[in-house]
């Protein structure tokens, strides 16, 4: 098969946060299917280059600024691709079907409604999902768990990781209380499969501990629930991505204070693991939202976390 068609793709919202999406036409390689707009890289083109360029040719706009989202390498029957998608900040101009291709504003949470190319699905994912992830931390009783989770939201956090405390009971109680409040707030929520098999079911996401990863052959649960996966190295990254995950988690990026002998992958590190790994990634362990834009330069979507998030 030749090499792969290098594509830059472009992400864009609106002023009320909508994704602009275009269909393909029927002629073309995946016709008929909706995308995110952009094209091909040229030789001797950087990606934010060939990306102005394409969405000025394809869409009548000007980019001014534009920021890395996610890495996809894909391979069809027939046809490989990496798409090198970014995430447009500021633009000017009024998209247009420059080429008489029709173009929508949808709402982020509408995008599963529309056939994509396969590989799409990953960019959709990366557009769905928060930039802050809050994984539970230290609590004794409910109202410690929800005044926590109250502390995360307020603090951006667009996901809660419930992780069961040790020694409390009543866990299934405890986590329709905090998706209950993340649906009051219009957040995600996800379990960590600690709770034990038994309670997979429970809640719209699934968060697979590195050992339950590997233990698995498949996707655990269906594509109506969130599928998250910590992983520590390049394996765990290549077999979360073939089961089929949404996410993932890479830790620990740095040094920190719950295993202070645990060596730290580093930034550069974390990079060249998550640079064409297809799925969105996470930075885990000694992160903070301040290290949220060092994340993005680095091939993550954004960072999890439980210290800088968490209080009682």
């Amino acid at each position: 098969m030749p090499a792969a068609v290098h594509v830059a793709v472009g992400v864009l919202r609106d002023e009320h946060g909508r994704v602009l999406i275009a269909l393909r036409p029927s002629d073309k390689h995946q016709g008929n299917l909706w995308e995110f707009p952009g094209g091909k890289i040229e030789a001797g083109e950087q990606c934010e280059q060939a990306l102005r360029r394409e969405l000025h040719e394809e869409l009548n706009i000007t980019v001014h600024e534009s920021r890395p989202l996610i890495r996809v390498p894909f391979s069809y029957k027939d046809k490989s691709v990496l798409l090198d998608v970014r995430e447009v900040i500021r633009f000017s101009g009024t998209p247009i079907g420059n080429e008489g291709q029709e173009v929508r504003w949808v709402n982020p949470n509408e995008l599963n409604s529309y056939s994509f190319p396969a590989a799409n699905v990953p960019i959709v994912s990366a557009i769905q999902l928060p930039d802050c992830i809050a994984v539970t931390g230290k609590f004794e009783n409910e109202g410690e768990l929800a005044s926590g989770i109250e502390c995360a939201l307020k603090k951006g956090a667009g996901m809660i990781l419930f992780r069961p405390a040790p020694g409390i009971y009543g866990v299934a109680n405890l986590i329709e209380v905090a998706e209950a409040m993340c649906a009051r707030h219009g957040k995600l929520f996800a379990v960590s499969s600690s709770i034990g098999q038994s309670l997979w079911g429970i809640g719209s996401g699934l968060h697979l501990t590195s050992k339950d990863l590997m233990g698995l052959m498949e996707r655990p649960v269906g594509r109506d629930k969130w599928l998250g996966a910590s992983c520590h190295n390049r394996e765990e990254l290549e077999w979360a991505r073939k089961i089929g995950v949404d996410y993932a988690f890479l830790s620990p990026v740095q040094k920190t204070e719950s295993h202070p002998m645990t060596e730290p992958i580093g930034w550069e590190g974390f990079k060249s693991l998550v640079f064409n790994v297809g799925i969105p990634v996470y930075a885990l362990g000694g992160v903070s939202r301040d290290d949220l834009e060092m994340a993005r330069n680095c091939g993550a979507k954004g960072i999890a976390a439980i210290r800088d998030f968490w209080c009682k």
